[in-house]
């Protein structure tokens, strides 16, 4: 896998949350992917219905790690946001950018790709960023079945 180094502007999101364990999210995204198209219609002043983006914050209190995952759109202002969801900005900045193509239970593997090539071009990972990833009609759950050869999204690696 190779991946290509981009800039992305700031954007503003609103969308929902989940926190929880990294081994808790294969069984509680899908939950939240159900929710939030059932309540998407909800968040004014979209730029656009799509692309999704998927934002994990990944936070250590010592040996414990907790994973935030959102799941959101890009709005052109933040003035109301819906009861049970969050608005917040991604500032600008460079990523590097990936493309994940096939089914997700492969995910993992792309994930591991990536990682490799940033080291071979001698890239860091900024492990404060927010890490993207994004949907759009290549790929939506739950509307398309995970495991869709053709299921295709970015992950998009902040850098250093």
């Amino acid at each position: 896998m190779s991946g290509n180094i981009v800039q992305m502007p700031q954007m503003l999101l609103v969308g929902m949350s989940y926190s929880g364990e990294f081994q808790t999210l294969g069984v509680e995204m899908p939950k939240l992917w159900e929710i939030f198209w059932e309540r998407a219609g909800e968040i004014g002043h979209l730029k656009s219905a799509l692309p999704v983006y998927g934002v994990s914050d990944e936070s250590r209190v010592g040996s414990y790690r907790i994973y935030t995952e959102y799941l959101a759109v890009e709005v052109k202002k933040v003035d109301t946001i819906p009861v049970g969801m969050v608005g917040f900005t991604i500032p600008a900045r460079r990523y590097a950018q990936f493309t994940h193509q096939g089914p997700m239970e492969q995910v993992q593997s792309s994930y591991r790709d990536a990682f490799a090539w940033l080291r071979q071009e001698g890239l860091e990972l900024d492990e404060h960023a927010f890490r993207l990833e994004r949907y759009d009609d290549r790929y939506l759950p739950p509307r398309h079945a995970a495991d869709r050869p053709e299921n295709a999204y970015d992950i998009l690696l902040p850098l250093r």
